[in-house]
């Protein structure tokens, strides 16, 4: 028990008292001490009082805005890093939580691995947090459109992310970046000595979508002519990227849930079940939950992959007037 306890105090600034509630006993059961203020005023006086190790609060405060938490806290000495959240899906509030000096930004609802993830990294000192992952990702970052602090915002989120195992959706523009979102993920986690591999849905039949994903024995139909490995084998200890994938016909996307549940999987013309040990990013152009709502896409596979998503700011900003 011992080796999991003295994390930390976390400060939680959450109105709702079952999600305060909860979110500390998340982080509690990781070895967290934690502290919960239901409102903004109340957690002031405790940040005078003694400054925690990080701070977990709402955007949305029934006194004053969270924005305003957070930039009393940077005027502090030695102040905490400050996790976001908001049950807002918008780029423009974590922009401006980044801008004002957050740490990292969870949009409800989000799993508590995800809150576990964003709270130990933020652990690490605010100096050394606010430099180093981008310098880490410099070399990445010239490969997206753009250094905007929007950008920057995704890397915060990449960096939290990379020491999670959970599945990360990314969603945004053609062009905006994906696959190299999805790679700066991969090079930053414990994987980044394992194989990186990416598929795009959208460019493979769906005659030969099986195939490529879990591989096939030789005889298993016309032209397959020897055993092949498929991504999912290919991809073992490391990252597998699924590019376009609500793309992917709907009896596919049931066996790629199944895959996600269970972790095994057999290749095409064989019984013999196999085990891969990959962690999947995603990605699409799409609206997911229009392709939800739609039926082109099924919702407990959506949920299933969407524990971290990651949205990219898109290639222009809007034009005024």
């Amino acid at each position: 028990m011992s080796d999991i306890m003295g994390k930390g105090l976390v400060y939680i600034v959450e109105d709702s008292i079952a999600s305060g509630a909860l979110y500390a006993s998340q982080l509690e059961q990781v070895g967290f001490e934690c502290k919960h203020f239901a409102d903004g005023y109340s957690a002031l006086v405790g940040i005078k009082e003694k400054m925690p190790a990080v701070i977990v609060q709402d955007v949305c405060l029934p006194d004053i805005s969270g924005l305003e938490v957070l930039q009393f806290v940077n005027k502090q000495k030695n102040p905490a890093n400050v996790v976001m959240i908001t049950s807002n899906s918008s780029i423009d509030i974590a922009v401006e939580a980044m801008r004002l000096g957050g740490f990292d930004f969870l949009e409800k609802p989000f799993t508590s691995q995800r809150l576990i993830s964003s709270v130990e990294s933020a652990l690490t000192p605010k100096e050394q947090a606010k430099v180093q992952p981008l310098v880490q990702s410099s070399d990445k970052s010239q490969d997206f459109v753009g250094e905007s602090l929007a950008m920057k915002t995704v890397f915060r989120l990449l960096d939290s992310a990379a020491r999670s195992k959970a599945c990360v959706f990314i969603t945004g523009e053609s062009g905006t970046g994906k696959e190299v979102c999805a790679q700066t993920l991969h090079d930053s986690s414990p994987r980044s000595q394992g194989p990186f591999i990416a598929i795009n849905c959208a460019a493979i039949p769906a005659e030969l979508f099986e195939s490529e994903f879990f591989g096939h024995v030789k005889g298993a139909f016309s032209g397959a002519l020897s055993d092949r490995k498929g991504a999912v084998e290919v991809a073992n200890g490391g990252t597998l990227f699924l590019d376009e994938l609500c793309e992917m016909e709907l009896n596919l996307q049931a066996k790629l849930l199944r895959f996600l549940q269970t972790g095994i999987f057999s290749k095409v013309g064989s019984s013999e079940v196999l085990h891969s040990d990959v962690r999947l990013v995603c990605a699409t152009n799409r609206n997911p939950i229009i392709e939800v709502a739609e039926g082109r896409f099924r919702e407990d596979l959506y949920y299933r992959l969407n524990v971290i998503p990651v949205k990219l700011p898109p290639l222009r900003p809007p034009v005024s007037g």
